[in-house]
């Protein structure tokens, strides 16, 4: 396994920050199990599938992205 170039930076990355939110929403439904009626399973997969396209989108605050023709 190797890291990306620009591993410090993955705090930035908008993958990395719903993936974030992703993992607090799991726990905070687990802290409170109120919150199972308000969230439906379903959510979870909707936001998986923010994780992976914010994961392919251009992110120019981080340094060294530059977009790329072709």
């Amino acid at each position: 396994m190797q890291l990306i170039d620009n591993w410090k930076e993955a705090w930035k990355m908008s993958s990395v920050q719903v993936g974030g939110a992703v993992v607090a929403l799991g726990v905070a439904e687990q802290l409170m199990p109120q919150l199972q009626a308000v969230l439906p399973p379903a959510a979870y997969a909707v936001l998986g599938v923010v994780v992976m396209i914010a994961r392919v989108i251009l992110q120019p605050k981080l340094p060294g992205t530059t977009k790329q023709s072709g």
